[in-house]
């Protein structure tokens, strides 16, 4: 048996977290015997432990991912108990350590790239530099879209035989979400307060909404560096009554069966979990067009697609979809119908399971 240590850079309930949850749950244990680590205590580790799963946390309860002491508990941890496989999620200080151990596989798991396309093009040579470096410091990277794949060996010289795409997968909670009781129609989205995430899009767009008339509530779940911005935007455009800030939320499901439109303003992405959880339930949604998002959102047959940081296509969109029924209705057909046959988590552990088999 192959013991496979998954690390974390986040003690939350978010998408790249809930994959590593649900690979550890799905992983043949005749063959595996994972351990998460994970950088300080939080909300994920209660439910490691309601779920008995495995994990320690490597940064003695201080705050922060990578602390002097935390990356001494690692080393210490992984020369210890002499891992088989490191498979980190999006973090390279965990590589480096199964470099300087000589641990036999090492995976770095790249949950989309931390850059808009911009950022990418215009690069100095120092962080083109250091980005190349990462590659020495595992023995395969994992990319959720064929289009960070791409970046990788077109951009930071990435051996093609070393990358590999694997679609995220979730698991199924059915589609046909409870009926939304509410007066008026909610447009809701999901993701942390962050520049990433550009929610200050959806502000303005519904500024332009209530200035026309239409009579929709907004609903911003998350929490993050933003809030405090977006909080005076609301103010500032006077939406206290129909745009609420919602906070944090450790069920996204259930958050997700009370919104009549699911919408996603990022300014990148690779293939975030919430469009899949959205897909998964029917819920018609409209998304920026970036990232690996269009590998899986059909524009006009799934979901639609709009340019980012557009405020007025994004408020033609809501418009379009909320007066359409049967484009609603076709969307959210489609959308759980690609669900059920390309993101299903079974599928996602067979393509993981087939990396780790090459040590």
């Amino acid at each position: 048996m192959k013991k496979v240590l998954l690390t974390l850079n986040n003690n939350r309930i978010s998408g790249i977290e809930m994959f590593t949850v649900l690979l550890v749950k799905y992983l043949d244990r005749e063959k595996y015997d994972p351990v998460i680590g994970v950088p300080t205590d939080g909300p994920i580790c209660r439910y490691f432990k309601s779920n008995n799963i495995k994990y320690f946390i490597f940064n003695n309860n201080r705050v922060g991912k990578h602390t002097l002491s935390g990356i001494k508990y690692l080393f210490k941890n992984i020369r210890e108990n002499r891992y088989d496989i490191i498979h980190a999620q999006a973090g390279t200080a965990p590589c480096l350590i199964g470099r300087l151990l000589r641990t036999p596989l090492i995976i770095e798991h790249r949950h989309g790239l931390d850059f808009t396309s911009e950022a990418i093009r215009n690069m100095s040579f120092a962080e083109t530099r250091y980005e190349k470096l990462k590659k020495y410091l595992s023995d395969y990277s994992v990319t959720v879209c064929k289009s960070d794949r791409t970046v990788l060996i077109e951009k930071f010289g990435y051996d093609k035989d070393k990358v590999f795409t694997v679609y995220n997968g979730i698991e199924d909670h059915q589609g046909n979400p409870d009926k939304n009781e509410h007066v008026k129609k909610i447009i809701g989205t999901v993701g942390r307060l962050t520049y990433q995430k550009a929610q200050e899009y959806l502000i303005e767009s519904a500024r332009d909404l209530i200035k026309k008339g239409y009579d929709f509530e907004f609903h911003i779940y998350g929490d993050g560096e933003e809030r405090d911005k977006y909080q005076d935007l609301i103010q500032s455009y006077g939406l206290e009554e129909s745009v609420k800030l919602m906070g944090y939320t450790d069920d996204v499901y259930a958050v997700l069966k009370s919104f009549d439109l699911f919408v996603l303003p990022s300014r990148y992405e690779g293939i975030p979990y919430v469009i899949l959880e959205a897909m998964s339930l029917g819920i018609p949604l409209i998304s920026t067009d970036v990232g690996g998002i269009s590998e899986v959102i059909r524009n006009g047959e799934n979901g639609l697609l709009i340019q980012k940081e557009n405020s007025g296509a994004l408020s033609e969109n809501i418009i379009r979809l909320m007066e359409n029924e049967d484009l609603r209705k076709r969307l959210k057909e489609n959308a759980r119908s690609d669900y059920e046959k390309f993101y299903n988590i079974k599928k996602t552990v067979g393509d993981i399971e087939a990396i780790y088999s090459r040590i």
